[in-house]
């Protein structure tokens, strides 16, 4: 019987998952599908209608960015530049780069060589000019004395003499940069004779009075003298910004030079010391180290297009490394290149942070685009990695080609997001209803497996009640038709005759009591009468009545009850029915003991009664399921009952308003508690 049921409960959840579960779940799926194709057609719209945003916005900024570059290019070739004064060429073009943001780093290129920036220190020929400017008699007598000078300190090897002689032209009327060389030397002479204080006094008047005037190689004053005096960190850091923020005009070699020296000679933990990365000045694309890197990268990947006539503005793109350069350039009038047969172009690249925060937007606006767009790598694929979004890539062809538009929706865009929130919702119920059939299949199986395990505990019961009817009646029988065959018995076994009939009698009682009391909680008929009254005389009585078969058993009840016990609302019958069970309990697990505990007594408005064995204990573990119905400890099986005795304690305390508790310890007994509420 209970193999059928299973097969009919297994059948029932078959059922249910394919005429419910499986019909609703390709329903689902379905329109999935379907939501899921929708919503990809609206995306290739979407990306579609970004693409073309894209494109217009490409060549806005194309043609933008060419007139600018144009408009940059066209007055810096109308300047007057010398390269044999390259600050007063970086003037001049700082200048127009002030006027045009667009412009990064300037150049000048001939012949393909860089001639500005400065790469290669040039070789220097400005005595003569430095002459130039004065009177013919203090040019004469200084150029007179410069050369004794040289002649006596280099060739003939007379220091002392030759310091007489650039002393004499340092004392001549003559201009600064003159003065500052024969300064120069002087003290270089006194170096060579030993003579340090005298030394020390003329570099320090040279770093006084000439730190900006350069020598005949074209390095300041401020370093050449700054770095043969000896130099607080404060002095060497001063030294190293100015060198690096551009305040002299040297070539990358001569930067690179004193930065390794004035590096090199700063002491450990000197934040001031490294060299700052091209990038990290005040104008990041335009900044005294940046434009030495592009003028490297430039010499490097420049490649000139074809023949162009002046004035005529030439684009041209290139990567070196992480960085990417776009150019414009132009040939520069023939007057501007006089002296060389070589074609000189003037050319700068474009400022990209300009071009990205100032153009960029000014374009978007300009076009009429309101979607997000901004430029990425070509090829990054890092964001859209990261997270799947609509975005549409566009190249910019004809300028800064190793730049990408990324185009996506505007945050504010509600048709964009539609198809995408209703998919979600769509996914949301979707999952949803999943879950409630999910939940649905799993309750269902949890009913039956419920179902099926109490009907194995009520086939149990019903096989173990059957042992237990059949036990007392057969000992009645027996000895009952001992006593009718009327054989001659003498009267002490007749009277325990008589007392094994009594005895399973009452166990025969008791076990149908159990049994009806059961079956009518099961319908829900059981009722009890409560009232109020004394607790204490109620349980002397059962205490009184069921000490007589404790001593039959050799066991010892010690009862005890308090006195002034408040008054009770409870079923003399329920609570007599609920204190044999555990006076039943405590006999059949007490082990080797024989002592039982019975004590009664008042606490927080409350009468508690409690029933203690000092026998094998009860496991934690177990100490929640020995009062379900039918439940028996797996370890005491073996001493027979049913299962029902503490499913029916706990339920005549939960009639009467109260509770049960146990407290067990394995090996060392239980003690359980019916705790019942003082009458108002």
């Amino acid at each position: 019987m209970a193999a059928l049921r299973h097969i009919l409960y297994r059948r029932a959840i078959l059922v249910y998952v394919l005429t419910i579960v499986a019909p609703t779940l390709v329903l689902l799926y379905l329109g999935l599908k379907s939501l899921q194709r929708q919503h990809d057609a609206i995306d290739a719209l979407l990306v579609s209608n970004l693409r073309l945003s894209g494109e217009k916005l490409a060549g806005e900024l194309q043609q933008q960015t060419g007139q600018l570059a144009g408009r940059c290019l066209r007055e810096a070739a109308a300047l007057e530049l010398d390269l044999e004064h390259p600050r007063q060429v970086r003037a001049q073009l700082d200048g127009v780069r002030e006027r045009h943001p667009i412009a990064g780093c300037f150049f000048l290129l001939e012949g393909g060589a860089v001639r500005y920036p400065l790469l290669r220190t040039p070789v220097r020929r400005q005595f003569e000019a430095y002459l130039a400017s004065e009177t013919p008699a203090n040019r004469q007598k200084y150029a007179a004395l410069f050369r004794d000078g040289e002649n006596l300190e280099l060739r003939v090897g007379a220091p002392e003499q030759a310091v007489a002689a650039y002393r004499r032209g340092y004392e001549l009327a003559i201009s600064a940069p003159l003065k500052a060389l024969a300064l120069s030397r002087m003290a270089r002479c006194l170096k060579k004779l030993n003579q340090a204080k005298a030394a020390e006094r003329a570099y320090r008047t040279l770093l006084e009075r000439y730190a900006d005037e350069c020598d005949l190689a074209g390095r300041p004053y401020a370093l050449t003298a700054g770095l043969e005096l000896v130099p607080t960190p404060a002095r060497r850091a001063q030294l190293y910004r100015d060198l690096v923020r551009g305040r002299w005009e040297l070539s990358a070699e001569q930067v690179d030079y004193y930065a390794s020296i004035l590096r090199d000679a700063a002491p450990a933990g000197d934040a001031t010391a490294p060299l700052p990365r091209p990038g990290q000045g005040r104008d990041p694309e335009a900044d005294y180290l940046a434009c030495f890197q592009f003028a490297r990268a430039l010499e490097n990947a420049f490649r000139h297009q074809g023949p162009l006539r002046p004035g005529q503005v030439q684009a041209y793109a290139f990567t070196e490394g992480d960085a990417g350069y776009q150019l414009y350039y132009t040939l520069l009038p023939s007057r501007q290149g006089a002296g060389s047969k070589r074609d000189t172009l003037l050319g700068f690249s474009v400022r990209l942070k300009w071009w990205k925060e100032q153009l960029l937007p000014e374009c978007r606006t300009r076009s009429g685009i309101k979607d997000e767009v901004r430029p990425v790598w070509k090829g990054w694929e890092a964001a859209a990695a990261r997270q799947p979004v609509l975005e549409a890539r566009v190249g910019l062809q004809g300028v800064l080609p190793f730049l990408e538009l990324a185009v996506r929706p505007a945050s504010g865009t509600v048709w964009a997001g539609r198809a995408r929130r209703d998919l979600l919702i769509y996914s949301g119920a979707t999952l949803l209803i999943l879950g409630l059939l999910v939940m649905g299949v799993l309750l269902l199986t949890r009913d039956v497996s419920r179902e099926m395990r109490l009907n194995q505990l009520r086939a149990d019961f019903v096989s173990r009640v059957s042992h237990e009817l059949k036990t007392p009646l057969t000992l009645i029988r027996l000895y009952g038709e001992t006593l009718l065959e009327g054989g001659s018995f003498p009267e002490e076994e007749r009277r325990g005759f008589y007392q094994i009939i009594t005895r399973e009698s009452e166990r025969l009682t008791h076990l149908i009591d159990k049994v009806l009391t059961f079956a009518r909680i099961e319908r829900g008929q059981k009722q009890y009468q409560l009232r109020e009254g004394d607790l204490g005389a109620a349980v002397a009585c059962t205490v009184e009545v069921y000490a007589q078969y404790l001593q039959r058993r050799g066991f010892t009840l010690s009862a005890n009850s308090a006195a002034g016990l408040p008054p009770v609302r409870f079923d003399p019958d329920g609570v007599s029915q609920a204190l044999l069970n555990l006076l039943d309990n405590a006999v059949k697990y007490s082990g080797e003991s024989r002592l039982v505990g019975v004590h009664l007594r008042a606490e927080n408005s409350k009468v508690i009664l409690e029933v203690e064995d000092h026998g094998a204990g009860i496991a934690p573990s177990e100490q929640e399921k020995i009062f379900q119905q039918f439940y028996r400890v797996p370890a005491d099986e073996t001493r027979g009952g049913y299962g029902l005795g503490l499913f029916l304690v706990r339920h005549v305390m939960e009639a009467h308003g109260g509770s049960v508790e146990v407290d067990s310890e394995c090996g060392r007994g239980s003690r359980f508690r019916l705790v019942f509420p003082a009458a108002a």
